[in-house]
C-alpha cells in the first residue's frame, strides 16, 4: 500500500474511532483524549493550517482562510490576542451570541480564538486545534445564563457540529466548531 494511501488510511480509523467515542461522551461536556484526538485528525483530514506564528496568522487573514471577530452588542472579546477564526467558526460565534444575548439580556464573552503553536499555553495539548482557528474559550457565565450556555452547547454537540468541554481552571468553555458538519446544519434549517 502506498505511504500517503497508508496515512489516508490511519487518519480515516482514528476519526472514526473519534466518531464512536465522541458519541458516547455527547452530552456531557466533559473532555476526552479521544474527542482532542478527533478534532485533531479532522483539522488534518480537512487539510486545515495549524499556524505557527503571528505572521502566518496575518497571512491566512490576507488569503481570507480567517476572518476576523468584530465585537457587536452580542459578544465581546476579553483579551483576545488573536481574534481570527475561519469564516464558518465566526458564523457559528455570530449566532450563538445572537441567541444568548437574547436568552440572558448579555453579551457572550469570547476569551480565546485562534492561537499560533508557538504561543500556546503551557497546559495546552500537543494535538489542539486552536492553531487551525475552528475552535474558541468562551467565558464560563453565571446563573440562568450558564444552564442556557450549556443547553444550547449539549445540542450541538448532540447534532455532531461542535465539541465543547467545559473546565474549569480557568472556568470557561473550549468549543470547536467542525465546519462542514456545522455547515450541513444551517443549511437544514
Amino acid at each position: 500500500m502506498p505511504r500517503c494511501r497508508l496515512r489516508f488510511v490511519l487518519a480515516l480509523a482514528v476519526v472514526l474511532l473519534g466518531i464512536s467515542s465522541n458519541t458516547s461522551r455527547a452530552q456531557s461536556l466533559h473532555g476526552t483524549h479521544a474527542g482532542v484526538r478527533y478534532a485533531y485528525a479532522y483539522a488534518r483530514h480537512h487539510d486545515l493550517d495549524l499556524y505557527r506564528s503571528a505572521s502566518d496568522i496575518g497571512r491566512a487573514v490576507r488569503d481570507g482562510d480567517l476572518v476576523r471577530l468584530k465585537p457587536n452588542g452580542h459578544y465581546t472579546l476579553h483579551r483576545v490576542s488573536y481574534p481570527y477564526v475561519t469564516p464558518t467558526t465566526r458564523t457559528f460565534v455570530e449566532r450563538l451570541a445572537g441567541q444568548y444575548h437574547q436568552a440572558c439580556g448579555a453579551p457572550l464573552e469570547i476569551t480565546s480564538a485562534v492561537r499560533p503553536t508557538r504561543r500556546q499555553p503551557a497546559n495546552s495539548s500537543p494535538l489542539s486545534v486552536h492553531p487551525a482557528g475552528i475552535a474558541l474559550d468562551l467565558h464560563r457565565p453565571q446563573g440562568k445564563c450558564l444552564m442556557w450556555l450549556r443547553h444550547a452547547l449539549l445540542t450541538l454537540e448532540s447534532e455532531r457540529v461542535v465539541d465543547a468541554t467545559e473546565e474549569h481552571h480557568p472556568a470557561h468553555f473550549h468549543v470547536i466548531v467542525f465546519g462542514e458538519p456545522y455547515r450541513r446544519y444551517l443549511a437544514s434549517r
